[in-house]
């Protein structure tokens, strides 16, 4: 059973692949962690970017960010290639690899290790923008979009586990490049979750 979180990036990916047509997820790519509450995973640390080089930016959206990876495999640190696997996975149009690929990605976007501080930073605004409705999300035929939002209720232990995680994670993720305010944003939304005082539920997205 997917969780909220997952679901929500699942969702998400829908949503794109309505508009971008179906990817197939790699032949080759397999789940970065065997189990969802695993934040783990075997990749190396990010390894630094060489001196003197001034590398464009990474994008901020999911496709975006699949093309770079595409045409620059290496940009984005030893588990780049997990990274664009696993983005291009919740592009596909069977809804059982989107759910094994947002499982996969989660994990590595949570933890940051193996990629480079600013492409981390990217695929955490890309995803959680989006999810939270902060960016807007493109329609689809099949509804409105789906964004997380804070409900009553004790939340699942897999859904309270993620969201510890990256409640956990931010000062890190700032250290990273990743906006304060952003920051605050997802502090103010998990927090309750951590407590176990409230649950993430999906929602449509407002305006969507």
């Amino acid at each position: 059973m997917v969780t909220a979180i997952a679901a929500a990036v699942v969702g998400l990916s829908a949503l794109v692949a309505a508009t971008t047509g179906d990817d197939a997820h790699p032949a080759g790519a397999t789940p970065a962690t065997e189990t969802a509450t695993d934040g783990a995973t075997s990749t190396p640390a990010p390894a630094p970017s060489p001196a003197g080089e001034s590398a464009p930016a990474p994008p901020q959206t999911v496709t975006g960010l699949i093309a770079d990876l595409t045409a620059r495999p290496d940009a984005a640190g030893p588990a780049g290639s997990l990274l664009r696997d696993g983005l291009q996975g919740l592009l596909s149009g069977d809804e059982g690899v989107r759910e094994r690929s947002a499982l996969q990605v989660l994990p590595i976007v949570i933890s940051g290790q193996g990629l480079d501080p600013r492409y981390a930073t990217a695929t955490r605004l890309a995803l959680f923008r989006t999810m939270t409705g902060l960016a807007p999300a493109p329609s689809a035929p099949t509804g409105p979009p789906s964004c997380l939002q804070v409900g009553r209720g004790t939340p699942p232990a897999e859904v309270q586990n993620y969201a510890g995680q990256i409640v956990d994670q931010l000062p890190a993720w700032q250290a990273d490049g990743f906006p304060a305010d952003e920051a605050a944003r997802l502090q103010e939304l998990l927090t309750p979750v951590t407590d176990g005082r409230a649950t993430l539920d999906l929602v449509p997205c407002s305006g969507g």
